[in-house]
């Protein structure tokens, strides 16, 4: 059962407006806070395998051990430069500075077997300032946040994907040892 959402974010400004919205879907939730891997170290197995982590516009690498702990998975959300997540532009395209994802993806040890849950695309205008730049591009992740929030923090242990890894490259029983 889950009982636990484990947030990792980059500011610690960011954890209670995140922690608000996941309660008002599941009331009985608890939280642990993170800003850096050795915070997450701290958490005992007993909490993570309740637990779900969200990463959530933090780029903190998670160690295998630490995943496979998880009993209820893990997702990113974060900002990539490109239009269509995954793929590298074409080697003729100059890279285009003005479109970029948004993107909530599963966190897995085999890097063929993550998903993307959620997906949005923003296009900035031409000359727009640093300064709204990022907050375009954040307000759209925290609205896809937003949006997929009831999953995150329902019972699911599998988020559904809007772009799945093929069924070919998914892990079998055999491959966890």
């Amino acid at each position: 059962m889950l009982k636990t959402i484990i947030l990792l974010t980059d500011t610690i400004q960011q954890q209670q407006p995140l922690a608000n919205l996941l309660l008002e879907h599941n009331r009985s939730l608890a939280f642990c806070s993170a800003l850096k891997a050795r915070d997450l170290s701290a958490i005992t197995p007993d909490v993570l395998q309740n637990a779900r982590l969200v990463s959530f516009a933090n780029d903190v690498a998670l160690s295998e051990k630490f995943l496979l702990q998880l009993g209820h998975g893990a997702y990113k959300f974060y900002i990539a430069p490109l239009q269509y997540p995954g793929l590298p532009p074409a080697p003729d395209e100059a890279e285009d500075d003005t479109c970029f994802s948004v993107i909530a993806q599963s966190m897995t040890i085999w890097p063929d077997c993550k998903k993307v849950v959620g997906l949005e695309t923003v296009t900035i205008p031409q000359g727009t300032a640093l300064a709204e730049r990022e907050r375009l591009m954040f307000s759209r992740l925290a609205h896809l946040f937003w949006r997929i929030s009831a999953m995150i923090a329902g019972e699911a242990t599998d988020l559904p994907g809007v772009i799945d890894a093929p069924e070919a490259l998914q892990p079998a029983v055999g491959m966890m040892n």
